[in-house]
């Protein structure tokens, strides 16, 4: 509790140099805990504590963030997830500073920053966090990605940046809506594995890449569809009930979890896999990058173009359920 301590003894310091913009306008917002925060209508020095799911969207919304969030290489060199792949930026070129992993994040480097908005996932941070700025838990898990993209925008006074791009992305969706003619009669799989091929998990929910599926028409298989939860591990003998006229799995942007290191990982999950499911023996299990499963209206239109271009205009053999 020293760190509490010795942050809440320089509290008042901090506030003193945030209170100026946060008196001239702000708002209450509830958040995702049930709290009832006071916060800067349109705050200047935002702090993040996950860097896909919140980074992400708050820099595509335009919002000025003064710290992040990161995840740490084998290198120990701090990277973002999918913020480069999507925005180009990363901590090397951001004009943010790196703030700790999400689940460990460096405090006092936070309170350096003097923000006047700390935005979070975790609940178990706040009482830390409040010590130095108001701090908003807020969980974009609990929403599809537009829903939670305009929840983040409406927090951070960002609507009209929301609607520009909500605006955008459904311009997009109407011109490629007409290069698939019949969505409804194509299944696209939706499943995740590790280069260590220690699991296969299939998805009903994940990010932007089943929101774009769903947005298109595109069917996702009978026992994603049945689930109740967003992902669910398979066993080998369930393994062909996730087989579709497509399967889409991801690969990460390092050496190490590149698509043939994924691949090499189900060969050891299950050797001869390929041979079972209907979507890999007819050339069409394709491997999508880790960015079109990021949560922003960038990640959204990255799936409909990957979608236009792996399944418009092209002749796939149709899977029928039941079939050898």
């Amino acid at each position: 509790m020293k760190l509490i301590s010795a942050l809440a003894a320089g509290v008042h310091a901090v506030a003193a140099l945030v209170t100026p913009a946060i008196a001239q306008q702000t708002m209450t917002v509830t958040d995702d805990a049930g709290r009832e925060v006071v916060v800067p209508a349109h705050p200047q020095r935002v702090v993040s504590q996950n860097d896909n799911r919140l980074t992400l969207p708050l820099l595509e919304l335009g919002v000025p963030l003064v710290g992040s969030a990161g995840r740490i290489d084998a290198g120990g060199k701090p990277y973002l997830r999918a913020v480069p792949d999507l925005l180009g930026i990363d901590f090397d070129t951001a004009d943010f500073e790196f703030v700790g992993t999400y689940n460990e994040l460096d405090y006092e480097a936070i309170a350096a920053l003097e923000p006047d908005l700390i935005v979070t996932m975790l609940e178990d941070q706040v009482e830390q966090l409040s010590i130095i700025a108001p701090t908003l838990v807020i969980d974009p898990n609990q929403y599809p990605v537009k829903e939670g993209m305009r929840r983040i925008a409406d927090v951070t006074g960002t609507t009209d940046a929301y609607e520009a791009l909500a605006a955008a992305y459904e311009r997009k969706l109407e011109t490629v809506s007409h290069f698939i003619p019949e969505p409804g009669d194509i299944t696209v799989s939706v499943t995740f594995s590790f280069p260590a091929g220690e699991d296969v998990y299939v998805y009903n929910d994940l990010g932007a890449l089943t929101v774009a599926l769903s947005d298109l028409g595109l069917q996702l298989p009978a026992l994603a569809r049945e689930m109740d939860a967003r992902s669910m591990p398979i066993s080998p003998e369930v393994w062909p009930e996730t087989d579709g006229d497509f399967v889409i799995n991801f690969y990460g942007t390092t050496p190490e979890d590149g698509p043939e290191q994924v691949r090499a990982g189900l060969d050891h999950y299950l050797e001869g896999w390929c041979g079972f499911l209907h979507a890999c023996r007819e050339g069409q299990y394709l491997f999508f990058p880790y960015a079109s499963y990021g949560y922003s209206f960038g990640a959204l239109g990255l799936n409909l173009d990957l979608l236009t271009t792996h399944i418009a205009g092209r002749d796939f053999v149709p899977f029928e359920e039941g079939g050898a």
